[in-house]
């Protein structure tokens, strides 16, 4: 197996915005037997040419991607996405905006890609209603958006003010 051909498809995979994961590895085009797949990856991060490639393991899979492309905090999105948490996704980026930059966090991020949730008006009244979430909260503007933020890292007002800036107050003040 050419370990540059490998690793230019882990590159594609992640220029795509996709974890690739060693069952992915061993189908077409690449056949890579499943044996093998662990010491080619150590290879390819041992040369100089492959380091960007890495790894992460799940509970029964494990998944590779190139950190040219893919940052750390999306690695850990797409990641939780393939091992079917989302609801711990959702958590996770509330409270990391909530905190870092501090912001809350619109409800329409989850419709778009990774998520990708028609359902998320239910998920979200799943999560408020878990008591192992009992800091998230949710946000209205007064045109009807919803924003979730952790209220460990924001106060209420906070989270309602910029929840209105970023929905209508940014709209009427040219």
């Amino acid at each position: 197996m050419n370990i540059e051909i490998l690793a230019q498809s882990i590159r594609e995979a992640s220029k795509l915005g996709k974890l690739i994961s060693k069952y992915e590895l061993e189908r077409e085009p690449l056949k890579i037997k499943a044996s093998k797949i662990e010491r080619v990856i150590e290879e390819l991060k041992n040369s100089e040419k492959t380091k960007d490639i890495d790894i992460i393991r799940g509970k029964t899979e494990v998944y590779f991607y190139s950190k040219d492309y893919i940052s750390n905090a999306y690695r850990d999105v797409l990641f939780n996405l393939k091992e079917k948490n989302i609801q711990e996704v959702i958590i996770d980026l509330v409270r990391k905006e909530s905190q870092l930059y501090p912001r809350p966090t619109s409800l329409e991020i989850f419709k778009l890609s990774p998520f990708n949730r028609d359902d998320i008006e239910d998920l979200i009244d799943e999560i408020i209603k878990n008591k192992e979430y009992i800091d998230i909260k949710i946000v209205e503007a007064s045109n009807g958006a919803k924003y979730l933020f952790s209220d460990t890292y924001m106060i209420f007002g906070h989270a309602k003010g910029l929840c209105e800036w970023v929905e209508v107050g940014q709209f009427e003040n040219p």
